[in-house]
């Protein structure tokens, strides 16, 4: 197949964007903020990793599917020159028995696998919107894990909700 030029500039053309709008012309997309979970950004789940994860002696565990443990490990920076736990991408990359059938039990074995293996000061699990979905009890998980291996183990929600008062 050969591109052309026209074809060439077809693709660099963003007709839904403001600089690339008609004068008098307004396209919703342009004008929308980005919410986290979108599809045009990050969700609020992976906010929380880019807030946590420079804590360097801590182990961070997505208690999720595969896909949201793809984020840039090696690229997130923190300025510490000691422990690079941070690096590491642990996961519990839930399939579909653990949808359907629930996978707290995985996650508790998964704390205790990365506990056995990196002895980490603290572990921070991370829900995803696959986990809140179906209700995984994270702090009854979280709290008989750090009974039984005596370190911080803290859940993280990817939603925040405020209490009136």
């Amino acid at each position: 197949m050969k591109i052309t030029q026209a074809k060439i500039n077809e693709l660099l053309s963003e007709p839904g964007c403001e600089h690339n709008q008609k004068i008098g012309e307004k396209k919703k997309a342009c004008s929308q903020q980005a919410q986290p979970g979108a599809a045009q950004g990050g969700c609020a789940f992976d906010g929380a990793m880019i807030a946590l994860v420079p804590i360097t002696d801590a182990a961070h565990l997505v208690h999720g599917p595969i896909a949201c443990a793809g984020n840039s490990w090696g690229s997130r920076g923190s300025l510490s020159s000691g422990p690079t736990l941070y690096k590491m991408g642990f996961t519990t990359d839930l399939s579909e028995n653990d949808v359907i059938f629930g996978a707290e039990k995985k996650l508790y074995k998964a704390i205790l696998d990365i506990h056995s293996r990196y002895n980490p000061a603290a572990i921070f699990v991370y829900s995803t919107c696959v986990t809140a979905l179906i209700g995984e009890d994270m702090d009854a998980v979280c709290q008989a894990a750090a009974k039984k291996i005596n370190i911080p183990i803290i859940p993280v929600y990817r939603d925040v909700k405020l209490s009136k008062s």
